[in-house]
């Protein structure tokens, strides 16, 4: 079967991908504002500001850059940023580090859930998030990015997440 690379992907895939991806940010913001309403703003800061630097640190390099990636990144970030130069898209390398603020995104909502749960005695709704946002990382992921993302992008074995993840791989 003959990989397609997508120059625009999809809107349904696009759509889908924000779906899956918006409820990590919600569940995550639901169990820290249960927590107190201090720490929900500060988890949506967090959001705000590991965005803000994908769309300034990456997406302004892609190719991708004012079309359809399959996160739909590349449409936003030509609306608020200057185009850079494509050629150091991959000059960036990727290490655990790196990875450590997306973890954080759904291993201190998961933690704190936990907590919420054994402290302040079962809730359904928080037990939902919990769960959601750990599937998130390991079943969720790696669909979207193995099989509905990844393959289907131009940027290819020059992406520095897909370097990264080879590596890990081996």
């Amino acid at each position: 079967m003959k990989k397609v690379l997508y120059s625009n992907y999809p809107l349904g895939i696009v759509i889908l991908v924000n779906v899956l991806m918006l409820l990590v940010y919600v569940t995550g913001a639901y169990i820290l504002f249960v927590l107190s309403w201090i720490t929900g703003v500060l988890y949506l800061a967090y959001l705000i500001f590991l965005e803000l630097n994908m769309y300034k640190g990456g997406c302004v390099y892609c190719c991708y850059y004012g079309k359809r990636c399959a996160f739909g990144k590349g449409v936003i970030a030509s609306i608020f940023f200057k185009k850079g130069d494509p050629k150091k898209f991959g000059e960036r390398e990727m290490g655990w580090k790196d990875m450590i603020p997306q973890l954080l995104v759904v291993l201190v909502p998961v933690i704190v859930g936990i907590a919420l749960l054994i402290l302040d005695g079962f809730n359904f709704w928080i037990l939902i998030a919990v769960i959601y946002s750990a599937l998130s990382w390991f079943v969720i992921n790696p669909i979207v990015y193995g099989r509905i993302a990844c393959p289907h992008c131009r940027q290819g074995s020059c992406c520095p997440a897909a370097k990264f993840f080879a590596k890990k791989g081996k």
